[in-house]
């Protein structure tokens, strides 16, 4: 499975800040249950004897990638974007954190598709999270899907 990398390390002389000003970055999800053919943008997955193939929008590069730069509490808003509002097949699932050995990343999950991870970015360290997507006509059906984000 693949995972969003978290990397932060202090920069002598660098304000405090991100690439993206004093707001938060907003990235979105998009997801489908039929595979990609490479020139589309998304990546395949293979999950629940189908394979779903994924994309990410906004962040640096328009990719999901995320660089913060400085020293203070950040926030990267996540939202799944389901084809339609009425749509609700896809929800956010679990989204769990490796390497977080200080204690640096939480998730608030503030609604089935939508939820923000937080950093409390006082330490340098380097960790990752993996989003886990469910969907809703397969019992039991989640889907690994990935970016990176980066404090430097």
């Amino acid at each position: 499975m693949k995972k969003i990398m978290f990397a932060a390390a202090v920069l002598m002389g660098t304000s405090v800040g991100s690439a993206f000003g004093q707001g938060s970055p907003i990235i979105t999800l998009s997801l489908h249950d039929t595979p990609s053919h490479g020139s589309d943008g998304y990546t395949n997955v293979a999950a629940c004897g189908s394979t779903y193939s994924y994309k990410y929008s906004g962040g640096t590069g328009n990719g999901g990638d995320v660089t913060f730069i400085g020293r203070r509490p950040v926030t990267v808003v996540l939202k799944l974007n389901n084809a339609s509002p009425s749509d609700r097949r896809y929800t956010f699932g679990d989204v769990t954190f490796e390497g977080d050995d200080n204690d640096q990343l939480s998730w608030s999950g503030n609604a089935p598709t939508n939820g923000v991870i937080n950093d409390k970015n006082d330490v340098a360290q380097t960790a990752s999270y993996k989003v886990m997507v469910d969907d809703a006509t397969k019992a039991g059906c989640s889907i690994p899907c990935d970016p990176k984000i980066i404090n430097q």
